[in-house]
């Protein structure tokens, strides 16, 4: 027997539950159902009454309902729960007593004020039963029913209420674009189909069928082709919309012969909500191809929603829809410093750390024990993979990093178990030659550096060695068969400055900044920012518009961060800290559905950009506080685009500042007296080998003039310098010329660019 679909909303009165029903229904197509008219309607007065009629409407039109209240009592919901139907969500506006009372006082009519405070009294009578019992299943849904303030802003605080309800409701929406390789996607719709379970709408199709069906909307789609015209995309929208909500249990779609028009995708998402991704089918070798416009699949891959396939692995697509934990082994033969470089990839890049050290098994037996503070006698190699994946599958968007594999995990099969935790991001190789692995076991052995290695030593060496040779063998089948790991080599043989360097460039971001340093005109600026999407979009970059963010979050940067007084647009990165907006960039980035490597920033470095700034505002923030953090925060600056009007003055030449050196005093005879002078090698303190610092062995320079952006990052970075003269008719080489930067920067991972961008006449008159 077919039953309703039923949201029921439940909470005190002045919550705007009555006008947030009736747009939620609106918007999804569903029945609104106001349960006090209904129980007026019937004339039910007691529970059992109420409760019967309620069901029975259910039973006779079993519908897609919103319904605006919720029972009264815990056991009528028990009864209509266990006896009917559980609905698909109870979603509760939750509002403290004081604010519903001011509600009440302030959007209420005097006559409509006895009647909301009464119906508020009984609320509060069964509302903390009710709620206890709710709280059990998980269709029970908590929406914040205050916001900002009802009673001050109704339609603000209304819509985000509407806005948190319709993100619990919509379902995952992703668009195809097929006709790049038409073959290809034919196939792989078809397995996202039939091994995934979503739903695959051709529009062109749904439109067809709904004009044979002769249905109103069929007949005024009709009308328009009929006359010649293409179907308006509102149209198709509210065609979609009774597909999409439709069916409860169907919440996964594919959608093809979409209009292809970035205005189209822009009234889709106003009408109905942000699509999850775009599916860009390409053929093997191909790349996103450049646009003098906005599009689709520049906009979706300025947002990290642009997914390319290119064969038919559903494993792209897997890892796109779910945020999985990514994790990632610290590998490699006894003394190679293995724990060292896990614990610095935890510290340097925000992994979880997980060891095997003595600690480690004694508060996981603890973990695993039933008894509280006790452990369990025997801690197996399977029980640490089910406590791990059971970890690692109700966790989400976490990294970990493995120093090793757990104690037991030696046999093939029981290495690739544990791979599969999840699913490894990446495994990273420790190799070190004989000589320096014997001299660290002497070292931490704390024996003789002059010690030979007996021949215990040695063989205790080539079985570890033998070992780490079978577990890397295993890691490479695993590679091979998983495309989206990767296995990194780290020689671990030079310094552990350079050892670091090397892990930071495997692990770190490589940035791509694009200051502007130039008052543009809107048309201007944003035709050079496209220029940019493009860049990013070809190369698979993520690219952030670091005002764009900024005023995406400036309510809660503002509350966070006290804002120094300006004259200059509130949102320029330069009037927050370089912490703050580092902070909120990589927030964002670790948020976008596709991971890159590569990280383009639009609009920053910010502290040169011209303004109406006060004579405190010249030095702050600095443009080497902004390089630093960016690095510290990110990874290494690649490129540095540098956008202006003028040529930017690169080069230090400040003046010499010469010091004059005091006449030495004779050195002290035999008797004088007083303190002894510290000896050579040595320092007052005592400590020795240490030269003492003499400020006239240094050649200094002085300037009352900030350094500007170039002028730090020439001298620190040390990069190629690229001069490029554009106007408004060929941008296009800025894209053209980024080719080769980029390819310079692959096939050397040291090379850096410092590219200025000087805008000739004419600039769009």
């Amino acid at each position: 027997m077919q039953k309703a679909n039923i949201i029921f909303f439940y909470g005190p009165p002045a919550t705007a539950k009555s006008y947030v029903a009736q747009q939620v229904a609106k918007q999804t197509g569903y029945v609104y159902f106001n349960l006090d008219e209904f129980y007026v309607k019937v004339k039910a007065q007691t529970e059992i009454e109420k409760l019967n009629k309620l069901m029975q409407v259910f039973q006779a039109e079993p519908k897609n309902y919103v319904v605006d209240g919720f029972l009264d009592k815990k056991a009528q919901a028990v009864v209509f729960f266990e006896h009917y139907q559980k609905p698909r969500y109870v979603v509760y506006f939750q509002s403290s007593k004081d604010e519903v009372e001011q509600n009440i006082r302030m959007l209420s009519t005097e006559e409509q004020k006895k009647c909301r405070f009464q119906r508020f009294s009984n609320f509060l009578q069964n509302r903390d039963e009710l709620l206890a019992y709710l709280k059990k299943f998980q269709f029970f849904v908590t929406v914040d029913a205050v916001q900002k303030g009802l009673s001050n802003n109704f339609q603000q605080s209304s819509d985000l209420i509407i806005q948190s309800i319709m993100n619990i409701l919509k379902p995952k929406v992703l668009v195809a674009l097929t006709y790049n390789n038409e073959e290809l996607a034919e196939v792989y719709l078809n397995k996202v189909e039939t091994e995934l379970g979503f739903k695959h709408l051709h529009l062109e199709t749904l439109c067809e069928e709904e004009l044979a069906k002769g249905t109103p909307q069929g007949k005024q789609m009709g009308a328009f082709l009929n006359s010649g015209q293409v179907v308006p995309p509102q149209m198709q929208i509210e065609l979609l919309r009774k597909y999409l909500y439709n069916d409860p249990q169907q919440n996964k779609f594919i959608l093809t012969s979409f209009p292809e028009k970035y205005q189209e995708f822009r009234t889709f998402e106003d009408k109905l909500f942000p699509i999850t991704g775009l599916i860009n089918f390409l053929k093997e070798g191909k790349t996103v191809s450049f646009s003098a416009k906005i599009n689709p699949v520049l906009h979706y891959s300025a947002e990290g929603k642009n997914l390319i396939i290119q064969n038919e692995d559903l494993g792209p697509f897997q890892s796109y829809l779910t945020k999985r934990v990514k994790f990632g082994i610290v590998i490699g033969p006894v003394m190679s410093g293995k724990t060292t470089f896990a614990k610095y990839i935890s510290q340097k890049f925000g992994f979880n750390l997980i060891e095997w050290g003595e600690t480690a098994i004694a508060q996981l037996k603890e973990k695993l024990s039933t008894v509280p503070g006790e452990q369990i006698e025997e801690l197996t190699l399977p029980m640490i993979i089910k406590y791990y994946k059971d970890l690692f599958s109700n966790v989400t968007n976490e990294k970990y990093v493995f120093d090793g594999f757990p104690p037991g995990c030696e046999k093939p099969e029981q290495i690739l178990q544990f791979l599969n935790l999840g699913q490894a991001s990446w495994v990273l190789n420790i190799g070190i030659d004989q000589t320096n692995q014997w001299i660290r076991y002497k070292i931490k052995s704390e024996m003789d550096a002059a010690a030979e290695m007996t021949d215990d030593d040695k063989e205790k060496m080539i079985t570890n060695a033998k070992a780490h040779e079978e577990i890397l063998k295993q890691v490479q089948v695993y590679v091979q068969q998983q495309p989206d790991c990767k296995l990194f080599k780290q020689d671990t043989n030079y310094s552990l400055e350079q050892n670091f360097k090397s892990i930071d460039q495997i692990f770190g971001k490589r940035v791509y900044l694009a200051s502007i340093l130039a008052n543009l005109d809107s048309d201007i600026y944003e035709a050079l920012k496209l220029i940019y999407i493009n860049i990013a979009a070809k190369y698979k970059m993520a690219f952030v518009d670091v005002e764009q963010l900024i005023a995406k979050n400036f309510e809660k940067l503002s509350n966070d961060y006290e804002m120094r007084w300006t004259k200059q647009n509130c949102k320029n990165p330069s009037n927050f800290t370089p912490e703050t907006i580092m902070k909120l960039v990589k927030q964002y980035i670790d948020d976008l559905p596709i991971q890159s490597r590569d990280v383009l920033l639009w609009g920053y470095i910010s502290a040169d950009q011209q303004g109406d700034k006060q004579q405190q505002e010249q030095i702050f923030p600095r443009a080497t506080d902004e390089l630093m953090m960016v690095e510290k925060s990110l990874g290494q600056i690649k490129v540095l685009y540098a956008i202006t009007e003028q040529p930017l003055n690169s080069e230090i030449n400040d003046p010499e500042w010469v010091l004059e050196k005091p006449e030495v005093p004779p050195p002290k005879q035999e008797g004088d007296g007083g303190d002894e002078e510290p000896k050579d090698g040595g320092n007052a303190d005592g400590e020795e080998n240490v030269p003492k610092f003499n400020i006239y062995n240094y050649q200094w320079t002085k300037s009352e003039v900030p350094k500007n952006m170039a002028q730090i990052f020439m001298k620190v970075k040390q990069p190629n310098p690229v001069q490029l003269e554009v106007s408004d008719y060929s941008f296009k080489l800025i894209y053209d010329n980024f080719d080769e930067l980029f390819q310079s920067i692959q096939e050397n991972n040291n090379h850096t660019y410092f590219a200025q961008i000087q805008l000739q006449q004419p600039i769009m008159d």
